[in-house]
Formats: C-alpha cells, structure tokens, sequence
C-alpha cells in the first residue's frame, strides 16, 4: 500500500504529523511529507487512521 497527500486539498492542519510521526513529517512549507512507500504491513492500521483524520480529506491509501 501507498499513502499519498493531495497539496490541492491539504489545509495544513498538522493532524497527520502530529498523529503518526512515523509516517509523516512537516515539510518547511508546512504540508505533509509521506516517510514510508510502500506502508509496511505494521503501519497499515495507522495509514488508515491518517486517512480518516485528515480534516480536508488530502490523504489517500492505494495499493
């Protein structure tokens, strides 16, 4: 699986790095800057957290 941020639809609200460290870091321009890819099989639960708590829905899971 792959994660992915949408910069168009990010509002830079900073639940994704704050939430999971592991997989997200903040960029100097403030988006969201993916770690991993693929998402190891151990970060899967949290992967799909990010993508449910992402308040302008910019981030996505694909296989």
């Amino acid at each position: 699986m792959k994660l992915s941020v949408d910069r168009k639809a990010c509002i830079k609200s900073g639940q994704c790095t704050y939430l999971h460290p592991d997989l997200f870091r903040e960029e100097a321009d403030g988006y969201p800057a993916v770690l991993v890819d693929p998402v190891p099989a151990t970060s899967l639960k949290d992967a799909e957290d990010s993508v449910e708590v992402c308040p302008g829905q910019a981030i996505y899971l694909k296989e």
